[in-house]
C-alpha cells in the first residue's frame, strides 16, 4: 500500500512538472503587413525616408539621433509612407554600411498629390459666399457707390 502510494505520488509530481514545462516554438518572423515580402532569413529593412533601418526580429526602428543608433518603437513612424529596401545582411549592425545604403537607395522625392475637385456646385458656392464677405459685410450693406443706394449712381 505504501509503495502505491508513493508510486501515485511520484506520477502526480512528474505530471504537473511535465504540464509546467514551457513548449518550445519556432518563431517565424515574417514581414510587417506594410513592408515586400523578404526571403527567408531577412532581419532588415532599410527605409531612406527616415535614414534608418527596421528590425523585422525586434519590430523597431533604429535610427541615428543624437550621436548613437537607437531603438524606436513601431508606432513612431507612419510605415505607409515608407519605401523599404530589402537589405542582404546577417548580422546586427547593419548601420556599419549606412554610408553604401545612402550612395545606393537616396531618399525619394516626396509628391504631393493635388487636391481633389469639389462636387459640382461647391465652387460656385465658396466663390459666392468669399465674394459677399470681401464686398458687402466690410460696406456694412450699403452698396458700393457714393449715394449709398440713394438716387442715380456715378457711372448714370
Amino acid at each position: 500500500m505504501k509503495t502505491l502510494s508513493n508510486f501515485l505520488c511520484a506520477a502526480l509530481l512528474g505530471l504537473l512538472v511535465l504540464t509546467a514545462a514551457p513548449t518550445a516554438r519556432a518563431q517565424t518572423y515574417g514581414p510587417p503587413a506594410w513592408g515586400p515580402p523578404v526571403p527567408q532569413g531577412t532581419q532588415f529593412y532599410y527605409i531612406p525616408e527616415i535614414d534608418g533601418y527596421y528590425d523585422l526580429y525586434a519590430q523597431q526602428y533604429i535610427v541615428f539621433q543624437n550621436g548613437q543608433w537607437v531603438a524606436l518603437p513601431p508606432s513612431y513612424y507612419d510605415p505607409y509612407a515608407f519605401h523599404p529596401v530589402i537589405l542582404d545582411y546577417r548580422g546586427r549592425q547593419p548601420w556599419v554600411f549606412v554610408n553604401a545604403h545612402r550612395d545606393r537607395y537616396p531618399r525619394r522625392v516626396v509628391v504631393v498629390q493635388p487636391r481633389r475637385a469639389m462636387p459640382p456646385g461647391q465652387v460656385r458656392r465658396a466663390y459666392r459666399d468669399g465674394y459677399q464677405q470681401g464686398r458687402y459685410e466690410d460696406n456694412r450693406g450699403h452698396g458700393h457707390d457714393n449715394n449709398n443706394g440713394r438716387g442715380r449712381s456715378r457711372r448714370d
